[in-house]
């Protein structure tokens, strides 16, 4: 049995694509799913996947930590304006 933590955790399902020599990645359908779901979309795309040896897709926990608390700009980050006359 999930506890209420394990429950509330959301998961992409990634495409990894091998084709000629580089290797891409991206999210199933742009969408985060439950871990039941997530598993069922999983095994159904894996089961209907005709080239194999190229398609594969994986799991990834969607993490949220870096987004449940506001970015502070750095010295570096900053914005400066320039006040320079525009050369046309």
């Amino acid at each position: 049995m999930m506890t209420a933590e394990e429950s509330n955790k959301k998961f992409f399902i990634i495409k990894k694509r091998k084709f000629l020599g580089s290797t891409n990645y991206s999210i199933h359908s742009s969408s985060m799913y439950d871990l039941t779901t997530a598993v069922k979309k999983l095994l159904a795309l894996d089961t209907l996947e005709e080239d194999r040896e190229n398609n594969s897709y994986h799991l990834q926990e969607v993490n949220f930590s870096m987004v449940d608390k506001p970015l502070k700009l750095t010295e570096e980050m900053e914005v400066k304006q320039e006040q320079s006359e525009m050369p046309f």
